[in-house]
């Protein structure tokens, strides 16, 4: 990040933490690192037991996904708090770095206090801001204008269409000298895409970006800039490269997903002008989701998904709805949420449900009956072998135990 820009983002990031009473911290892209934060991380950040591998990589993946998303993302960390980061351009459109509001609460506090992995975290935590989700849109909404400023150029332009063409057409012109040079005997070089494999398999993404970078200039221009041609190329070039990443521990099902909507995206262009402008940046992004940010955004969506549990847990909730909720999969959210959380969605949607019935049995006025399906159960019998399951006893005794210890003792009169 250049040095004006880096001083005017931790200008900025000061008044806008200063208005909002939300901490601010800078990511600077190219250096991968923050820089100088207005205040230091926070006590509970350095006892979760992701902070030193995955604080730096988390606000990074928010910083990317802002500049996909029109400069604005709201995201969780591994503690299910919540952070908006807006992305910074440099002068040429592309992605310098970031600014990261928060951590804040969003929605009910005790919900997420309550899924803290430890008791101790609970009171520093609860002095949190806390927002709504309507709040928290209008807080990236704001934090967006302001890195927008402090680019000198709108969302909507960041990626710079034009460097990202300039730099295929210096790739064109490249492979179109060393085909005159070489007198006209130069072909497409097979041989540079089982390189570029080797390359993502062995995680060298400077390689991997340079090589991929030259490749599709080749592809311009022995495809003899015929579009059609390109397309077709270009969707070889992208079977190569998810072969790869998946052989390097990329998700299948995640770089499965990328490649249908690439795919999509590919026979739309009319044009190779549209198709150049759109190919350099979404290939290299590509290549950037294999190596960085596979992980980070699991652990987004298994957030995303426990939010979207506590709020709708009183109805009926199916794995195809939440799934839907989560943009993947429901096999897939099935599986890294047991791998992230040590526990299957359904018996977490069962536990959020538990623990919503042990409140409303204190009262005893409502009905088993009605607490279970203001829970969220089926019916009665369900709720009451759940309950069992996860408590140990059955909701009746449970309630009845809770009465037992809060009727007052009558003493005897003198």
């Amino acid at each position: 990040m250049e040095e004006s820009l880096r001083e005017r983002c931790l200008k900025y990031s000061r008044h806008f933490s200063g208005l909002c009473g939300i901490s601010c911290s800078v990511v600077d892209m190219s250096l991968h690192c923050f820089l100088e934060s207005p205040e230091d991380p926070p006590v509970f950040c350095e006892r979760c037991s992701s902070y030193n591998q995955m604080r730096l990589s988390t606000h990074c993946y928010g910083c990317s996904e802002a500049y996909r998303w029109n400069g604005r993302y709201v995201y969780y960390c591994p503690l299910g708090l919540v952070f908006v980061a807006s992305s910074v351009s440099d002068d040429r459109g592309e992605l310098a770095g970031g600014v990261i509001a928060g951590p804040v609460i969003m929605g009910n506090c005790q919900d997420t206090l309550q899924e803290l992995p430890c008791e101790e975290l609970a009171s520093e935590i609860s002095s949190l801001p806390v927002m709504t989700p309507r709040q928290m849109t209008d807080l990236s909404e704001i934090l967006a204008a302001v890195t927008s400023s402090i680019s000198g150029m709108p969302h909507s332009k960041a990626g710079s269409f034009v460097y990202e063409q300039e730099r295929l057409l210096n790739s064109i012109y490249d492979v179109k000298e060393k085909y005159v040079t070489s007198g006209g005997e130069t072909t497409y070089p097979i041989e540079s895409e089982k390189k570029l494999q080797a390359l993502i398999r062995g995680r060298d993404k400077a390689g991997s970006r340079e090589l991929l970078n030259q490749l599709l200039g080749e592809i311009f221009f022995f495809s003899n800039f015929n579009l059609d041609e390109i397309k077709a190329r270009v969707l070889e070039l992208l079977v190569l490269i998810s072969r790869a990443s998946i052989d390097a521990g990329a998700d299948v099902q995640e770089i499965f997903g990328f490649n249908n909507e690439y795919l999509q995206k590919i026979e739309s262009f009319q044009s190779i002008d549209e198709l150049s402008v759109w190919l350099t940046g979404i290939m290299h992004r590509f290549i950037d989701y294999t190596f960085d940010f596979s992980r980070i955004k699991h652990i987004d969506a298994v957030y995303k998904t426990m939010e979207y549990v506590r709020a709708n847990y009183d109805k009926k909730l199916s794995l195809d709805e939440i799934a839907k909720n989560a943009f993947l999969s429901k096999a897939y959210l099935s599986s890294i949420f047991k791998e992230e959380i040590g526990e299957s969605l359904t018996n977490y949607i069962n536990r959020v449900r538990i623990e919503k019935s042990r409140v409303l049995l204190l009262d005893k006025e409502i009905s088993l009956i009605d607490i279970a399906n203001l829970c969220g159960f089926e019916d009665q019998s369900y709720f009451t072998r759940v309950f069992k399951k996860m408590v140990g006893i059955s909701p009746k005794k449970y309630r009845d135990s809770r009465g037992a210890a809060v009727t007052p003792v009558k003493l005897d009169e003198k």
